[in-house]
């Protein structure tokens, strides 16, 4: 069943991010990938454009354009006298959704949800804060069909166990980009939309820390931390309603460091 706003659930992300298809888009992802993954570290110099060339099996132009759009990201430098580049990690592009997805491919996905979840203790309690105390009324009625959904999933039984997960984890989403919403800052709302893909991730493994693989087992106390934020957000006290989401966040760390123990194998 579609939740609320569903539409809207797949948000664009940083406006300049270059999409790229086809061999050039190969071209970048793979590169991308292997700067991420730590095959040539900060400083160090990646291979000429002819030897890439004949290892990717591409023209130089199209090397010399994934270069660009690397150089862009903020992974690369291209220098006359000085060759290509790894650029210094505090240069790259984090938030840029590429770098985001090629961490992962990397195998980097506990460092980047580590970092999220740094993310979400520092933003979210401040977030349901404001939205407790300003949200307008349509943007309260957004919440309210949020949890609603989000109450039916957890409720409601489906065999199948991989589609019911993935239903719980959307309506888990958007009832946090909800209260974001409430705020109504184009920034916060962007930056959600950076991050979701990983979030989507980091939800997936609480779930599965807490034993929820097969069937909705372990996710009752989730489900009672988010009852309170929504609880505390309907009475309009924001000290309340941001005490339960840093207790919220707090449990999601606890549960992603266990979690952490699946990625390790």
């Amino acid at each position: 069943m579609p939740g609320p706003d569903d539409g809207k659930r797949r948000a664009e992300g940083l406006g300049g991010v270059i999409v790229v298809r086809g061999v050039l888009g190969q071209a970048v992802s793979d590169l991308g990938t292997r700067i991420l993954g730590g095959e040539w570290l900060p400083g160090e110099g990646i291979p000429k454009e002819a030897d890439l060339c004949t290892e990717m099996g591409v023209s130089r132009s199209v090397v010399r354009e994934a270069f660009r759009i690397l150089g862009a990201k903020g992974l690369i430098r291209s220098r006359t006298s000085d060759g290509t580049r790894v650029q210094a990690r505090s240069e790259w592009r984090l938030l840029d959704p590429d770098v985001m997805n090629w961490r992962i491919k990397a195998g980097d996905t506990k460092s980047l949800l580590q970092d999220l979840l740094k993310v979400r203790l520092v933003l979210e309690p401040g977030v349901i804060y404001t939205a407790t105390q300003t949200a307008s009324e349509s943007a309260r009625n957004r919440i309210r069909a949020a949890w609603a959904w989000k109450e039916q999933e957890f409720r409601t039984p489906d065999p199948n166990y991989a589609d019911r997960r993935q239903r719980f984890i959307d309506a888990d989403l958007e009832f946090h980009r909800a209260f974001l919403a409430a705020v109504d800052s184009d920034l916060l709302s962007q930056l959600f939309a950076v991050i979701e893909a990983a979030l989507g991730l980091l939800l997936d493994l609480q779930m599965r820390a807490r034993g929820y693989t097969t069937e909705m087992i372990g996710m009752e106390e989730s489900q009672e931390l988010h009852a309170a934020v929504f609880d505390a957000f309907e009475r309009r006290d924001p000290e309340a309603a941001q005490a339960a989401m840093h207790d919220l966040i707090a449990r999601a760390i606890k549960d992603a460091n266990e979690g952490f123990a699946i990625l390790d194998r």
